[in-house]
This record gives C-alpha cells, sequence and structure tokens, in this order.
C-alpha cells in the first residue's frame, strides 16, 4: 500500500511544512537531520527524504526508528540512503536536541523523548486519522461490532500541552483501488483487528473502486 501512492499527499504535505524550516538561506549550508519515529517499513521517511533533496535540502540524514524488527529490516533492505534503527520510543537512543525535525506519522508517541531529541527551533509532524479515514471500511466494521463514533479530540489536546501548534492541516482525497490492492488495505489497518471471519468475507464482497484518506497533521514546536 505505502508503495502504490497511498500516502502521496500526505507525503507532499508534510515535506512542505519540513521546507519552513529546512529552506536553504543564501550563502550558508547547514546539515539538517530529520527523525521517522515509528517509522514503518521506511517508505515516508524514504520518500519524504528525496523530496526534501530536490527541493535543495543536500544536507540531509534521515533516521528511522521502530520497535518492530521486521519493520527495520524491511526498510533497511528496500531504501539504502536513511539509517534505521530498532529501539523503543521510550529509550530513544539520541543524544539531545539531535534532530531539526520529527515524523509521527499513525503511530503511538512518547513527548518526553520528542521533547528531549527535537532541537529549540524544530518542528514536530504527528498524523493522525479523521473521522473520515476509511470510513468505507469504518461503516461496515461499525455496522457488525457497534462501534462508537470515532474523535480524535483528546489526542490534538494532548498533542496542545506538550508543543506549541504552529498549523492543522487536515488532508483528505480518495484513492483509486485495484483487486490487487484490497488484500493489503485489510492487512494494513487496524480496524480489521479482532475480524471475524465473515467480516473478511464482507470486505471482499464490497468490490471497493476507492478508499477515502482523511488524515490531520499536526506541526508543532517545542
Amino acid at each position: 500500500m505505502c508503495n502504490s501512492g497511498f500516502f502521496d499527499p500526505l507525503n507532499e504535505a508534510m515535506t512542505n511544512h519540513l521546507m519552513e524550516f529546512m529552506k536553504p538561506l543564501p550563502g550558508r549550508t547547514i546539515h539538517h537531520y530529520l527523525l521517522d519515529a515509528g517509522c514503518g517499513e521506511g517508505s515516508h521517511l524514504s520518500h519524504i527524504q528525496k523530496m526534501l533533496t530536490r527541493r535543495g535540502i543536500s544536507e540531509l540524514t534521515g533516521v528511522g526508528m521502530d520497535v518492530s524488527k521486521e519493520g527495520i529490516a524491511a526498510a533497511s533492505k528496500t531504501y539504502p540512503h536513511p539509517l534505521w534503527c530498532v529501539a523503543d520510543l521510550a529509550h530513544c537512543p539520541f543524544a539531545n536536541q539531535q534532530f531539526d525535525g520529527i515524523l509521527n506519522i499513525l503511530s503511538p508517541s512518547n513527548y518526553a523523548e520528542f521533547t528531549r531529541v527535537l532541537s529549540e527551533e524544530g518542528c514536530i509532524l504527528k498524523v493522525i486519522p479523521e473521522q473520515c479515514y476509511l470510513k468505507e471500511l469504518r461503516y461496515l466494521y461499525k455496522q457488525n461490532k457497534n462501534m462508537p463514533a470515532y474523535s480524535n479530540d483528546n489526542t490534538v489536546s494532548r498533542f496542545k500541552e506538550h508543543f506549541k501548534l504552529l498549523n492543522a492541516e487536515r488532508v483528505t482525497y480518495r484513492f483509486a483501488l485495484n483487486a490487487d490492492l484490497i488484500e493489503p488495505l485489510i492487512h494494513m489497518t487496524p480496524l480489521s483487528w479482532g475480524a471475524t471471519e465473515a467480516d473478511w468475507h464482507r470486505v471482499k464482497e464490497m468490490n471497493l473502486t476507492h478508499i477515502t484518506i482523511d488524515l490531520l497533521i499536526l506541526c508543532g514546536k517545542k
């Protein structure tokens, strides 16, 4: 899913935010450090690093960190340019104020550690679902599980307790699906965790042609 273009508009939007903090200054060369905390299989960091490089951020070190050994192994085989490490968010193996940018995409957070490793003028981008994220699947599971209405208010409030919120950008679009992407999509989302065999069967019979992506980018600094 990550290499199908599913997250391309999101990656583009995050790159735009990072450029506000990393844009080159005439006559000055600054080396930037970017951390993806909870990087999974590494596609977000790799794609964003490439876009930043194309926009003139030539001195850039990307670091991907995840607790999953399998995810880091996949990232290191697929994307050779960033640095990859297996580590726990509660114990980031980095120096104080090491990073000019932190990405935290659909992943748990440890704000104490993020505050410690983020530079004084750096930015943090946290991506969380909005109400219509994967709504086609949400509707199916809500019907069968009596799921409560989704709200990210608590997550936004907690972010604002730790960082100054500079911007909250909602990124919404529909992504065309082909038959080969249906099963990876189902496996990708926590919505399907605990799904019954009947649930899986219903999803596969929906003949989805499009899926809605609806995400919120919280941009903050210390």
